[in-house]
C-alpha cells in the first residue's frame, strides 16, 4: 500500500474538483465548491494493492471511505469461516456508509478486488461538512433505500432461483452494462463469481460448459460472447 497524500491523479487540492471521480456523483450534486476544497485539503488518500483489506468485519468505522478509482468487494463470513460476497463496488462510489451513517460495527469485510485508489474522511468532517447540506442527507436516503431494495432482491433471488437463473440472470445484466452487449469481459475470479451468486465453483464450472454445450454463450478465460441474450433472458425469468 502506497500512501499518495494530496498529490493524487484524482485531483489535488486546488484542481480537484474538476478531475475527481467523486465530484460527478448524483449523491453529492448539491455539494458547494468551498466545501469541496475542504474535503480535497482533509481527505487521506491511499493506493492499495489487490487482496489488500480496507475494513474488516465486527470493527467500528472511524470515517468514510471514497473509491475513486477500481473495485472493492464486500466479504461476509460465517461461524464456519465460509464466506459470501453480497456486493462488489465499482468506482466511483462510497465504501461502508451503513455502519458509519449507524455508528454501528462493519457487518462485512471490505477487500479489494483490483489495484485502487481509496480516500478517507474522518467522521467529524464529514458530519460537520456534508450532513448539514439537506440535498446530501436526501441522496444519502435514497441511496440507502435503493440499497436496501437490492439487498432484499438478492434474498429473494437465493431463496427462490436455482443456481442455472441466477448465472443467466447474472450474466444477461453484466452484458446489459456493456457497449457491446455480446462480449463481456468477467471482472471477478471463478471462485468470487461463485461466491456472489451463493454456489460452488465446481457448479459454476458445470454451468458454464452447460450454457456453452447449448450455444447460449462462449468462453475463453473471463471473456464471454453471448450468442443467445433471449434464451439467458428467458432462463433468469424461470
Amino acid at each position: 500500500m502506497k500512501i499518495m497524500g494530496l498529490d493524487c491523479a484524482c485531483g489535488s487540492a486546488e484542481g480537484g474538483k474538476q478531475k475527481c471521480p467523486l465530484v460527478k456523483l448524483p449523491l453529492f450534486s448539491g455539494v458547494p465548491p468551498e466545501v469541496w476544497s475542504e474535503f480535497f485539503k482533509k481527505r487521506i488518500v491511499n493506493d492499495y494493492r489487490r487482496g489488500n483489506v480496507l475494513f474488516y468485519e465486527g470493527n467500528r468505522p472511524f470515517g468514510l471511505y471514497f473509491l475513486c478509482r477500481g473495485r472493492v468487494k464486500i466479504v461476509r463470513s460465517d461461524s464456519s469461516a465460509h464466506s459470501s460476497i453480497p456486493r462488489v463496488s465499482e468506482a466511483p462510489d462510497l465504501l461502508g456508509e451503513r455502519s458509519f451513517l449507524a455508528d454501528d460495527l462493519y457487518l462485512a469485510t471490505g477487500e479489494v478486488a483490483e489495484d485502487s485508489r481509496i480516500c478517507f474522511i474522518e467522521t467529524a468532517f464529514f458530519k460537520n461538512y456534508f450532513l448539514n447540506i439537506p440535498q446530501v442527507c436526501y441522496a444519502l436516503l435514497r441511496r440507502l433505500a435503493m440499497e436496501l431494495g437490492r439487498a432484499e432482491e438478492l434474498l429473494l433471488d437465493l431463496s427462490v432461483k436455482t443456481a442455472r437463473e441466477r448465472l443467466a440472470k447474472y450474466l444477461a445484466e453484466k452484458a446489459a452494462e456493456k457497449g457491446n452487449p455480446s462480449r463481456i469481459k468477467l471482472p471477478e475470479t471463478r471462485l468470487d463469481l461463485a461466491k456472489m451468486l451463493a454456489i460452488s465453483p465446481e457448479v459454476l464450472c458445470r454451468l458454464f460448459a452447460e450454457f456453452h454445450k447449448k450455444g447460449l454463450i462462449s468462453v475463453s478465460g473471463r471473456d464471454v460472447k453471448v450468442r443467445e441474450m433471449l434464451r439467458l433472458k428467458q432462463i433468469a425469468r424461470s
